[in-house]
């Protein structure tokens, strides 16, 4: 079982882990003197940070990508779909447990094309917003595109590619 599939059993983990980094994060004072909140998002570091972090039980290898984001599923893992990803994500708490959390999610544009995909995006959003969650931020593009925009950057123009770090 994996994060971002809507199991009981591996979200509770995950939040468990989140909650007991943020009570940690509570006891930490900044140079102000507040607290420190638990921010659980990596922008880029997780590929700045993954040869510092060794091989893991799952099968990552050093110097394998970490997760993309701080409350993303890692790549491929989300095998209930997008909306198993949202439920998931809303087990904890977005203000108590910490801020900024990071969601990615990666949607396929063949399945938001038209007047049906529109329909979907609607129910998707609602479905975010219901559950309150905080952040969520979307790639809608497909790896042969990706792949291809590399090769001949010029008939890609309107590919927008965002760098962060």
């Amino acid at each position: 079982p994996k994060w971002g599939n809507d199991d009981d059993y591996v979200d509770n983990i995950m939040v468990r882990c989140l909650r007991e980094v943020a009570r940690h994060s509570h006891e930490i004072k900044c140079p102000s003197g507040n607290n420190w909140p638990a921010l659980p998002e990596n922008v880029s570091g997780n590929i700045h940070y993954s040869s510092l972090v060794g091989a893991l039980p799952n099968g990552r290898r050093l110097g394998d990508a970490l997760y993309d984001g701080g409350i993303s599923p890692g790549p491929g893992l989300d095998k209930k779909g997008p909306t198993a990803v949202l439920k998931s994500c809303s087990k904890f708490d977005h203000v108590k447990d910490g801020r900024a959390f990071l969601l990615n999610q990666r949607l396929s544009p063949t399945q938001m094309a038209g007047e049906k995909g529109y329909k979907l995006w609607s129910t998707y959003m609602k479905t975010w917003a219901d559950l309150g969650l905080d952040h969520v931020q979307f790639n809608m593009v497909d790896d042969k595109s990706l792949r291809a925009a590399q090769k001949d950057p010029e008939k890609y123009s309107e590919l927008i590619v965002r760098v962060a770090g």
